[in-house]
């Protein structure tokens, strides 16, 4: 082995077809030393019966941990990050799949920033009618307060992670959703982000299990991520308070909108304009919202209006 050991957090709960997809993403990794580690959230057919029959012996090491009850998918994370020996931990969750460079990009990158603890790359969003590539855009200056606003790095998928950091920093097992955001804003706090503008990850938005039509669990993470960082967003002065609430809002009724909730849509969205009028996103999306489901037709066609 070359370079330090990388373990690769496969999460995964009720998915054995994707489950199977995702670890063969892991041993086609081009790295010289992973280490994977898959955490079963108390699936109906255990994950170590799903992979019986997959060749892992070309890994560094590998083992599945399975939880006694199903306990949601940021403690299958912490549980991972509690057994992992790399040096780094990387996390893919088991709709999501790697390329074969990418842990070899994320390493090189991470080690050759001395202040940097994570590392994050782009996506290949995988549509029912298209393929979009997405790349975060550089943050130049102050991760913590771009991340406050808005996820600039993306799904849990795309991170690799000293494991010293991820261990003094873990993941809030009450949020439902955000858990990412969340997780990257505290992260942010403690170490710097290096970028690899690369997609090296696929991301299929109609997998089963997203969050998407689950408003109730968004509405959940949109309180607790005001209750955690509104203290935090206001040492940045009111100004960027309000910022920080209206981006947060925006986010909320974009999910709503997109749940058909659309006086929940709308109640958000109009929060989002008020508190700061200077975002167009905000005023598109509260207009669509207005006449409920007929303009959310017409709004399909427009490529910002999209899930």
């Amino acid at each position: 082995m070359s370079g330090p050991l990388v373990t690769a957090v496969v999460t995964t709960y009720d998915r054995p077809d994707h489950l199977r997809a995702a670890v063969e993403s892991v041993r086609e990794q081009t790295y010289d030393g992973v280490e994977l580690v898959v955490v079963d959230d108390h699936s109906e057919t255990p994950a170590r019966e799903v992979l019986g029959d997959v060749d892992l012996d070309s890994l560094t090491a590998h083992r599945v941990v399975r939880h006694e009850t199903n306990r949601g998918a940021n403690a299958a994370r912490n549980t991972g990050i509690g057994a992992a020996d790399g040096e780094y931990v990387a996390f893919l969750d088991d709709d999501d799949q790697w390329l074969p460079k990418k842990l070899a990009r994320q390493v090189h990158a991470v080690e050759a920033d001395e202040d940097a603890g994570v590392a994050y790359c782009g996506i290949r969003r995988v549509l029912p009618d298209e393929e979009r590539i997405e790349i975060p855009r550089a943050v130049d200056d102050d991760m913590t307060k771009a991340l406050l606003c808005a996820n600039v790095v993306g799904s849990m998928s795309v991170a690799l992670v000293e494991t010293d950091v991820a261990e003094r920093v873990p993941l809030d097992e009450r949020f439902p959703c955000w858990a990412d955001l969340e997780w990257f804003v505290n992260l942010s706090r403690e170490t710097d982000f290096a970028r690899v503008p690369e997609p090296l990850v696929v991301y299929e938005c109609d997998s089963p299990g997203r969050l998407t039509g689950d408003f109730e669990k968004v509405q959940r993470g949109y309180e607790l991520f005001l209750e955690e960082f509104e203290p935090l967003a206001a040492d940045y002065g009111d100004r960027f308070r309000r910022e920080f609430r209206a981006w947060a809002a925006f986010r909320a009724g974009k999910s709503a909108f997109h749940d058909g909730r659309y006086d929940r849509a709308r109640e958000l969205l109009y929060s989002a304009v008020r508190q700061y009028p200077l975002e167009p996103q905000f005023a598109t999306y509260l207009l669509a919202s207005l006449g409920g489901e007929r303009t959310h037709e017409l709004g399909r066609t427009v490529r910002g209006l999209r899930g």
